[in-house]
C-alpha cells in the first residue's frame, strides 16, 4: 500500500515539474500575465526546437499583435490557418490583422465549381482527410463482401453501387489530405516583412518600378532566381522582389 502511494505521489511531482519547466507552459504562463515580449521569446523558442501546432502559432500571433507587430502577427495566423483550416478563431483574428495592412486587392474570380471545391477541401485538415479517407476505404470493403458473397441480386446489386460511391470518396478525400499536404510541406505563399517594398519588373535593382507593396500583403512566389523572388498577387499582378523582404508562411 505504501509502495502504491509513493508511486503515486512521485508520479504527481513529475508530473507538476516538468508542467514548471515546459516551455510552451512557460510560454502560455508569460502570455496569461501580459508579458508578450518574453511570450514571443518563449514560443520562438519552441517553434526553433521543430514542434509545430496551431495553438503554438496562434498565441505566438496574439502576442505579436498585442505589441503592434502586423507582419509577424499575420505570418503566424496564416501558419495556424494551414494547420488547423477549419478555426473560427484563428480567422477571425487574421481578418483583424489584415484591417491593419494598406494594400488592398480585387481578387480574380474563380470557376464556381473550382471555388466550391477549395471551400470544402478548407473545411478539414489533412489529418482529418486522411481518416475520412481510411473510412471510406473500409466501408467500401464491407460493401463490397456484399456484393461478392450474398445469394440475392439485390443485395449484390446496392452492395456494388455503394461500394463504388465509398471508394469514390475515399478517392475525393485522399486527394484533398493530399492537395492540404502539399500546402503545408510545399508553402507557395509568403507575407511582406519590409515596412514598404517596390516591385520590380525584373530581377535587379535596375529594373522598372511597377508598383509599391506595404508589410502584412500576402503574395504567392511563383519564381526564384537567386535573392530575388519573382510573386503574384491576387488581382493578378507580379513582379520581383528581393528574398530579405518577405517571409515564406
Amino acid at each position: 500500500m505504501k509502495k502504491t502511494l509513493y508511486f503515486i505521489l512521485a508520479m504527481f511531482l513529475s508530473t507538476q515539474i516538468w508542467a514548471q519547466t515546459n516551455p510552451i507552459s512557460e510560454a502560455n504562463e508569460m502570455y496569461k500575465k501580459g508579458e508578450y515580449e518574453k511570450a514571443i521569446q518563449a514560443y520562438t523558442f519552441v517553434l526553433d526546437t521543430h514542434i509545430e501546432a496551431p495553438e503554438i502559432y496562434f498565441n505566438l500571433a496574439n502576442a505579436y499583435y498585442k505589441t503592434g507587430q502586423i507582419s509577424p502577427a499575420i505570418l503566424n495566423y496564416e501558419r495556424a490557418l494551414l494547420l488547423s483550416p477549419d478555426d473560427k478563431d484563428i480567422q477571425y483574428n487574421l481578418d483583424l490583422a489584415r484591417k491593419h495592412v494598406l494594400d488592398k486587392f480585387e481578387v480574380l474570380p474563380e470557376l464556381f465549381i473550382k471555388r466550391w471545391f477549395s471551400g470544402i477541401r478548407n473545411s478539414f485538415s489533412a489529418e482529418w482527410w486522411s481518416y475520412l479517407s481510411i473510412l471510406f476505404f473500409l466501408a467500401t470493403l464491407i460493401l463490397a463482401s456484399f456484393y461478392l458473397y450474398s445469394n440475392k441480386s439485390r443485395i449484390k446489386k446496392t452492395g456494388f453501387f455503394l461500394a463504388l460511391i465509398a471508394f469514390s470518396f475515399s478517392l475525393l478525400s485522399y486527394s484533398f489530405a493530399s492537395k492540404k499536404t502539399d500546402e503545408i510541406s510545399i508553402r507557395q505563399h509568403a507575407i511582406i516583412m519590409s515596412p514598404s517594398v517596390t516591385i520590380k519588373g525584373s530581377p535587379d535593382k535596375s529594373g522598372t518600378d511597377l508598383f509599391l507593396l506595404h508589410e502584412g500583403t500576402k503574395v504567392k512566389v511563383i519564381g526564384e532566381l537567386q535573392d530575388w523572388r519573382n510573386i503574384l498577387l491576387s488581382d493578378g499582378n507580379e513582379g520581383w522582389l528581393k528574398k530579405e523582404d518577405i517571409e515564406m508562411i
